[in-house]
């Protein structure tokens, strides 16, 4: 029956599964559409975007943002999606497949139907292993079976006595499942074949290379050392001209590259309810409230309070334990009879009303306990003795919190004085169950063996009490004609900005506070709206539009700064050259005193001198970074000798070498094939990803969502 089970479970299984895929490997397809793209439809053949001059249809695009979107209610279905982010987030995949499928084609790379069925039947990953016995172990051949004969699936449920219509749903289901399986693992496998073949091009390290990283990895020393830093010298003992930060950035301004970007500035019109809507919803509440006390019998207030739930869509929470309901409703409901209404009650969510529809007390009753662990470790016995040590700790009245942080080895619960919080049945490993729920609340029973160690158990509250009721709120929503005021308000800024007031003045005018973005790239959506991002490229320095954003509210957006491919212009990175040239003038300063600490050095008792161990040759010394200046010192000073002043990139360094262990090169030498495999490994891991970034910016990628009618 195990199988048939999974049977049973395997459409949401397979749901979890796709979503995992998507997010995982970044890759959506959908070749099952195949018959459906071809029906001639104008949302077929209308363009959302082009990638080197390939097409993404808006059908396509549609599609997979709905199925992503399903994936994310399913598996979370109180949670709001972000239907922007998820749009988003699929246009970047499709254009991503279609270049990953280009620059396939180019190296002539192909997924064979034969690397599919290894995969999918021959030796599926653990993700695919879906259908297991009663014991658990995959169950590979019913798994070939149904992948290869979709439609035994429903002679199985058929067996099952289920009925026609929902064997055919469930048949029908796992046919699109199949395909949607095979979509994915194409991908990978293709997404897989191209990363081997660039990371196998990038990285075939030089024997020089490898010495070099080898001695980097290998060479370790021990020092002393005294670090005079930057931070000596105030910022007003350096001053730096206009004309030498200009001749600094004439002379570097090579390295100072820029993609194309935007800044804006911008306004917030907050879309929330007004006093009137607020005032409207206490009216509407009170209304409720005077029929509710007008009606004479419980069961008339039962049946208008159904109806209300239809018009306020209230909801019905099914039997719960009372420690997971909120305290407050708690206290309302705990007072109510049987079919009992209660309201009005101010809540965070709105103005509330209650109506409790069952109590019952043992059905499902939960504990909160907390717990010392100690496991068996080398000696049980020994164990156990600290086991019972505790315990009677603990019964003679220390405070258990404070005895769970101190000595449990669950670092999870022990964090939190020992507390597991509440669970029910089933939930524990039998032997700790039977103490908890055995124990009264207050008591401490112990020591409990289980499979983990022995526990010491405080049983700290008990629940039998399930709640079963309905709620509706009244909130004060935003009207209509509030939000046209909002929009009107925000669409005279507009106006104004588009008739040449500056957004500034707008803002003062308004009352409102004028806000400003960084300068931002097209791939980093700002406001994290797409659709602002898009509109700021294709405008120039000016432009003004009202937009929608979510969770912002109605925005007023105004182009401030344009800036194509190219070098960074002098003002942009006047304050990075600024830091710069500060850092080297106040390193200049200090340079005399440097020289005086290296002829000092040893013989200055009041010198503060730092030691490390194990130093490498990879820029690190304690409370410094990237002062590979200081660190190659260390590896070419003679042992046992101060060096003179070494300056790095934020202080003077003096160092005395106390010891040092070189690589051993003549071990290089006969490890060298597994030492330039591992180079190559790690150079291979990043390689694809770096390659694809700087495909992508290269790429000819055109998006028309915006442009489209």
């Amino acid at each position: 029956m195990g199988a048939i089970t999974r049977i049973r479970q395997v459409s949401p299984y397979f749901l979890g599964f796709v979503a995992a895929l998507f997010i995982a490997f970044m890759v959506i397809q959908d070749s099952s559409f195949t018959t459906l793209s071809q029906s001639g439809n104008s949302a077929e053949n209308q363009e959302i975007a082009t990638v080197n001059g390939e097409a993404i249809t808006l059908a396509d695009y549609e599609r997979r943002v709905r199925d992503v979107l399903e994936l994310q209610r399913q598996q979370n279905p109180n949670q709001e999606v972000d239907d922007e982010t998820i749009r988003q987030q699929v246009f970047d995949e499709m254009v991503n497949e279609v270049l990953r499928k280009q620059q396939a084609a180019k190296l002539g790379i192909v997924v064979t139907p034969q690397q599919l069925i290894d995969v999918m039947m021959i030796n599926p990953p653990e993700q695919l292993q879906l259908f297991k016995d009663s014991s658990g172990r995959f169950d590979i051949k019913l798994q070939q079976e149904l992948i290869s004969n979709p439609d035994r699936l429903g002679e199985l449920l058929a067996q099952q006595k289920m009925p026609d219509e929902e064997i055919q749903r469930q048949v029908q289901q796992w046919k699109q499942t199949i395909f949607q399986i095979e979509d994915n693992v194409r991908s990978m496998q293709l997404q897989q074949s191209l990363g081997a073949t660039i990371g196998a091009a990038a990285s075939i390290p030089s024997i020089a290379a490898a010495e070099v990283q080898y001695k980097t990895d290998n060479s370790m020393a021990d020092i002393q050392f005294v670090a005079l830093s930057i931070d000596r010298v105030p910022d007003a003992a350096v001053s730096v001209s206009d004309d030498e930060l200009k001749a600094y950035y004439e002379k570097n301004k090579e390295f100072y590259t820029q993609k194309r970007s935007r800044a804006l500035k911008y306004l917030v019109f907050p879309q929330l309810a007004s006093a009137k809507d607020t005032a409207n919803a206490m009216k509407q509440s009170q209304r409720v409230a005077e029929t509710l006390a007008a009606l004479g019998t419980p069961q008339q207030k039962d049946s208008a309070f159904t109806s209300m739930m239809t018009s306020f869509n209230g909801q019905t929470t099914d039997f719960v334990m009372v420690n997971q309901v909120d305290p407050t409703a708690v206290t309302v409901l705990s007072s109510l009879a049987q079919g009992e209404v209660f309201g009005p009650l101010n809540t965070p969510a709105g103005i509330t009303y209650y109506r409790l529809d069952g109590r019952r007390e043992g059905v499902n009753p939960v504990v909160r306990a907390s717990h010392i662990l100690l496991p068996f470790g080398t000696n049980k016995d020994s164990a156990k003795a600290e086991a019972q040590k505790l315990m009677a700790r603990a019964k003679k009245g220390e405070d258990f919190a404070a005895l769970a942080a101190a000595n449990s080895k669950d670092p999870g619960s022990a964090a939190q004085g020992g507390d597991l919080s509440y669970f029910g049945k089933g939930r524990m490993v039998p032997e700790f169950e039977t103490a908890a729920f055995g124990a009264s609340v207050g008591d401490v029973v112990g020591p409990v063996e289980t499979q983990f160690g022995f526990h010491i158990i405080k049983v700290t509250d008990r629940q039998t009490t399930e709640l079963k009721f309905s709620q509706f709120v009244i909130k004060a929503s935003m009207s209509t004609a509030t939000k046209q005021q909002i929009i009107a308000r925000a669409q005279k800024a507009v106006d104004e900005i588009t008739a040449g007031t500056a957004i500034d003045a707008v803002a003062k005018k308004l009352e409102v506070p004028v806000q400003e973005t960084k300068l931002f790239t097209a791939d980093a959506p700002v406001l994290s709206s797409r659709e602002l991002t898009a509109w700021a490229f294709d405008n120039e320095k000016g432009a003004a539009i009202r937009k929608d954003v979510k969770y912002y509210g109605m925005v007023v957006a105004q182009v401030t700064e344009t800036r194509e491919v190219g070098i960074k212009p002098f003002e942009d990175v006047k304050e990075k050259l600024l830091l710069t040239l500060k850092q080297r003038k106040k390193l200049d300063k200090l340079a005399q005193d440097a020289k005086a600490l290296a002829a000092s050095f040893g013989n200055d008792t009041t010198m503060s001198v730092s030691t490390q161990s194990g130093v490498k040759n990879n820029g690190s010394l304690t409370g410094f970074g990237g002062e590979f200046a200081a660190t190659n010192a260390v590896f070419t000073a003679p042992v046992g000798t101060v060096t003179g002043p070494v300056r790095g990139e934020r202080a003077w360094f003096v160092i005395k070498v106390v010891s040092r262990t070189d690589a051993n090169m003549a071990q290089f030498s006969k490890d060298r094939p597994a030492v330039m495999q591992n180079m190559a490994t790690r150079v291979r891991n990043q390689a694809f990803y770096a390659w694809f970034q700087s495909l992508r910016e290269n790429s000819e990628i055109e998006d028309l969502r915006n442009k489209r009618n």
